[in-house]
C-alpha cells in the first residue's frame, strides 16, 4: 500500500516529513514531492500550493508517476458551522464547492454525482483522533466546501452556509476528492479550525496555523501508524 499525502502550504506537510525515514526528494515539474517510509509504510507527501487547479494537478501526478493507492489531504480551514471552534477537527464525509455548481460535474464529463470520502479511510482519522489527547478539542465528521477564496467576511460566510450547509471551509479539499474520485482512488481530507471565516480570520488563521497544521499531520502519522 503506497499512501499519498497533500498540503497546500509548508507547515501543512512538515510535521509529516520530519517523520519520514528514507526521505527522498523527487521534483515534478515545480513540485517537489517526498518519498519515504513511516512505521515501514511507504508514503509520498507533497505541498501541492493553495488553490484547486494546484490540488487536483498534484493528484493526478502522484496517482500516474507515483502510483499511490490512497491520498489523504491534510491541513487547516475555516469554521462554518456554529459548534465549531479554533483547533477542533473536521474529517470529511463529502465535499463540495462553493464557487462552482455542482451539476456541471454531474452533467458533464466525468459524470460525478458527488464527492464522497472514502468511508473506511474516514473511520480511520475518526479512531486516529480519538486516540491521540486533543484536550478540549472535538471532532466532525461533515461537509467541507471548497473555492479559490480566503474567506473572511460573514457576509461570504453566510452566502456559504446558506448555498451548501458545511461544517468548515478551505481552498483544496473538494479539488482533490474530485481529482481522486475521477480516478477511483480512495481519499480523505483532515482538517484543523484555524480561524472562524469572519472578519478576524487573517489574525486567527496566523496565529493558529503551525498548531492547527500539526494537529492534522499528527491525525495522518496516527492512521498510517494504525494501518500496520
Amino acid at each position: 500500500m503506497k499512501w499519498g499525502i497533500i498540503g497546500a502550504m509548508p507547515s501543512e506537510v512538515a510535521h509529516i516529513t520530519n517523520q519520514m525515514e528514507d526521505l527522498q526528494q523527487v521534483t515534478v515539474g515545480k513540485m517537489n514531492f517526498y518519498e519515504g517510509f513511516i512505521k515501514g509504510n511507504e508514503v509520498t507527501v507533497v505541498q501541492c500550493g493553495i488553490g484547486k487547479v494546484n490540488a487536483a494537478l498534484t493528484v493526478q501526478i502522484l496517482i500516474d508517476q507515483f502510483g499511490v493507492e490512497k491520498i489523504i489531504n491534510t491541513g487547516i480551514a475555516g469554521a462554518i458551522h456554529q459548534d465549531l471552534k479554533v483547533l477542533d477537527v473536521v474529517i470529511s464525509k463529502e465535499l463540495v464547492y462553493h464557487d462552482m455548481e455542482m451539476r456541471f460535474l454531474k452533467n458533464y464529463t466525468p459524470f460525478i454525482d458527488e464527492i464522497k470520502a472514502d468511508e473506511m479511510l474516514v473511520q480511520s482519522a475518526v479512531e486516529a483522533f480519538e486516540n491521540i489527547d486533543h484536550g478540549t478539542s472535538c471532532c466532525f465528521v461533515g461537509r467541507i466546501a471548497t473555492g479559490d477564496q480566503f474567506i473572511e467576511s460573514k457576509e461570504v460566510k453566510n452566502s456559504i452556509i446558506e448555498r451548501c450547509h458545511p461544517m468548515c471551509v478551505e481552498m483544496e479539499g473538494a479539488a482533490i476528492g474530485h481529482a481522486c474520485v475521477a480516478n477511483n482512488v480512495p481519499f480523505v481530507v483532515i482538517r484543523t479550525m484555524s480561524d472562524s471565516a469572519d472578519e478576524n480570520a487573517n489574525d486567527s488563521a496566523n496565529e493558529w496555523e503551525k498548531v492547527s497544521a500539526e494537529r492534522s499531520a499528527s491525525i495522518v502519522i496516527e492512521m498510517i501508524n494504525r494501518h500496520n
